[in-house]
C-alpha cells in the first residue's frame, strides 16, 4: 500500500469540508463582503478562546496554536491584497512567507478541524457530566476542552475560508448526480399462479 493510497480518503474528506466552507464564503461574498473578513472573524474568536485557555486555565499547550493564529492573522490581511491584484489583471507573486503559511495551512487545516470538533464534543460531554454529578472536576475539564476545541476549530475555519474556491461549487456531488437522473418505474411481471 502506497502513501498516495493512504492519503486519498483524507484528501477527499478535506475537499468535502472545503466545499462546505466554499458555500459559506460564497454566501458571505454575495452580501458584498470579503471572505477574508469572515476568516478574520473566525480567527479572532479562536484567538480569544486560546487566550482564555492560556491565561485563565494556565495551560501552555495553546502556544503553538497561537503561532498558527498569528500566521493566519497575517494571511487574512496580506493575502487579500495579492488576490485583488490578480483579479485586476496585474500578476503579483505572493511573498515566500505567505506562500509558506499557505502550505502549512493546507497540511494542518483538517487535523485542526477534526481535533477541534472532537474537543468541543468532549467539552459538551463534560458539561453534561457536571450537570449529572455536580463535581467541580468536570467543570475544569469542560472549560479546557471547549476553549481549546474552539481555538482549533476557529483557526481551521479561517484556513478553509481563505482557501475556498468557487470552482468547487461547479462540481456536482454524487448525491446530486443520482437525483439528477429521472426515475424509471420497475417492470412488473404478471405471473399467473396455479
Amino acid at each position: 500500500m502506497t502513501l498516495e493510497e493512504i492519503l486519498k480518503p483524507i484528501r477527499k474528506i478535506d475537499q468535502k469540508v472545503l466545499h462546505h466552507y466554499t458555500e459559506k464564503a460564497e454566501e458571505w461574498e454575495a452580501k458584498g463582503r470579503s471572505k477574508y473578513s469572515l476568516a478574520q472573524i473566525c480567527n479572532l474568536a479562536a484567538f480569544c478562546a486560546n487566550v482564555f485557555y492560556l491565561t485563565l486555565l494556565g495551560n501552555y499547550a495553546g502556544l503553538p496554536i497561537l503561532t498558527l493564529q498569528s500566521s493566519e492573522f497575517a494571511r487574512n490581511i496580506a493575502e487579500y491584497k495579492y488576490k485583488r491584484e490578480e483579479t485586476d489583471g496585474a500578476v503579483t507573486r505572493m511573498p515566500k512567507h505567505l506562500q509558506a503559511a499557505k502550505t502549512i495551512a493546507d497540511y494542518t487545516r483538517l487535523p485542526l478541524f477534526v481535533s477541534g470538533g472532537t474537543l468541543l464534543l468532549k467539552g459538551i460531554f463534560d458539561m453534561m457530566m457536571l450537570a449529572a454529578t455536580k463535581e467541580n472536576e468536570w467543570l475544569a475539564s469542560a472549560l479546557e476542552n471547549i476553549s481549546l476545541g474552539y481555538a482549533l476549530l476557529g483557526t481551521s475555519s479561517s484556513m478553509y475560508l481563505k482557501d475556498s474556491d468557487p470552482k468547487l461549487l461547479e462540481k456536482k456531488s454524487f448525491i446530486e448526480l443520482v437525483y439528477q437522473k429521472p426515475l424509471k418505474p420497475l417492470p412488473v411481471r404478471n405471473e399467473v399462479r396455479r
